[in-house]
């Protein structure tokens, strides 16, 4: 009997999807299609076992299922898991089935379509994000709040279970081209947060 691993993550979520203008889920309303989303996770600390994985950057695209804000969770959606080819073989044992298994159990990734290791290259220029990998790019920046300074925030929303500190940003462009999916958009939704999880799993 395979013995439970305590896993602890920690960090910065940046997410950009194909909505213009903000993501009608984050508002529970239904899309006239399925959404496209593009992820990268940030871990400013986190373990499994005894194994660190501070300063892992890891990159999920998912195509989306369904239309239906109900489905999100439920049905999620499929795509491609890139992580840092700077990651060690240790640290690979455990984030590969950490997010094609979905152990943290929010992710909307629900069939991994493969895990490729490749160059990620994550730029912070004030308010302004930067991500580029063999496969895609994204740049997004925080939507100014009435001060002009701060960010938007989006407050008690369904994601808050998951996530917290949701920042609304604009994306500027994201694109993406691997696993039949070629995607280019400019001008869309685009979110920051920060995620605190931990557990124990069997599924490492």
């Amino acid at each position: 009997m395979s013995e439970r691993i305590s896993w602890h993550t920690k960090g910065s979520w940046y997410e950009a999807c194909a909505s213009e203008g903000h993501c009608s889920f984050y508002f529970g309303r239904d899309r006239e299609e399925p959404c496209k989303s593009f992820q990268l996770f940030e871990f400013d600390e986190g373990n499994f076992g005894d194994v660190d994985i501070s300063g892992v950057l890891a990159i999920c695209v998912v195509d989306l299922y369904s239309n239906k804000v109900a489905d999100l969770m439920i049905k999620g959606g499929e795509g491609g898991v890139y992580i840092s080819d700077k990651t060690t073989e240790e640290q690979r044992k455990y984030l590969e089935p950490y997010f094609v298994k979905n152990i943290p159990g929010n992710s909307i990734l629900r069939k991994s379509l493969g895990v490729k290791y490749v160059d990620i290259d994550f730029k912070k220029e004030e308010s302004t994000f930067h991500v580029i990998m063999p496969y895609g790019e994204m740049k997004l920046s925080y939507t100014p709040g009435l001060d002009g300074k701060n960010p938007q925030r989006l407050e008690n929303s369904p994601f808050g279970v998951f996530f917290s500190d949701i920042k609304l940003c604009n994306t500027h462009f994201w694109k993406y081209n691997d696993f039949g999916r070629n995607w280019e958009f400019k001008n869309r939704s685009g979110t920051i947060a920060s995620f605190d999880g931990k557990g124990r799993s069997k599924d490492f």
